[in-house]
């Protein structure tokens, strides 16, 4: 990484999905050229993903999932570079978040400042943070990425299987996983797929003969069938190790 120690940078006050993503926007802000020259313009960097992995002491593709979340929220671009010569980063706004006068308010009207991705109420990273508590590690933000991915880009797919857990008191990432599974492995892939499965699950189970449902909803433990069912998926996929009960809530 660059080497330069003098001067300073200014660090703007952005909505990121995670700290991880912060911290690797601030590398490439700290580490942009500040001025234009015959390798790089103002504002960009050139960095290897290796690199990045091993100063940062994480795996390659926590990195690279970090860029995909700095691309798609128009933070950076990048550009691989031929000859396997790394990555070109841009940081985009560079010059206005440079700029002091982009945080000076003028005496008639407010600075209109660089536009900023907003980040949605429901943000599946901030949602995790905010009701599981504490922050996402990379690995941790990176499952989630990858469930969403899974979903299409759902996010609320994801944070309805985490508000069953809350619901139910199980408020861990491991209680969460065999819902998606299961979820998933039954074609859902919006929210409204899995309220429909949801439905479904009732219904069904409200057309059997009282007697029956006696009989067969329960096992020998007193545990319902469906939730057996998803113990075993979670069992299988080594997801968790404490117990699932009664997922099928509203959400």
């Amino acid at each position: 990484m660059s080497q330069v120690t003098t001067g300073f940078v200014i660090q703007p006050r952005l909505a990121f999905k995670n700290r991880f993503d912060k911290a690797l926007y601030s590398v490439f802000l700290e580490e942009a050229n500040f001025a234009s020259d015959s390798y790089l313009q103002r504002g960009q960097l050139k960095i290897t993903i290796t690199q990045l992995a091993q100063e940062l002491k994480v795996n390659r593709d926590v990195i690279k999932e970090s860029i995909k979340r700095l691309e798609k929220d128009f933070y950076i671009l990048k550009e691989t570079l031929p000859k396997n010569k790394g990555i070109l980063i841009t940081v985009l706004n560079y010059d206005e978040y440079q700029n002091l006068a982009s945080y000076q308010k003028s005496k008639n009207e407010l600075y209109e400042r660089p536009q900023q991705p907003t980040v949605e109420k429901n943000n599946v990273f901030t949602f995790f943070e905010t009701t599981f508590g504490g922050s996402l590690s990379p690995k941790m933000a990176q499952d989630i990425g990858n469930w969403v991915d899974d979903f299409n880009g759902n996010e609320d797919v994801v944070i309805a299987a985490m508000k069953l857990a809350i619901r139910k008191k199980k408020a861990f990432w491991g209680y969460v996983q065999p819902i998606l599974v299961d979820w998933h492995n039954k074609g859902v892939r919006t929210l409204e797929d899995a309220r429909n499965l949801q439905n479904q699950s009732r219904r069904e189970k409200s057309d059997k003969p009282k007697e029956v449902i006696a009989n067969t909803s329960q096992g020998a433990s007193g545990i319902s069938e469906e939730t057996q069912r998803l113990e075993r998926i979670a069992q299988e996929k080594g997801l968790v190790t404490g117990e699932i009960r009664d997922t099928y809530v509203d959400f």
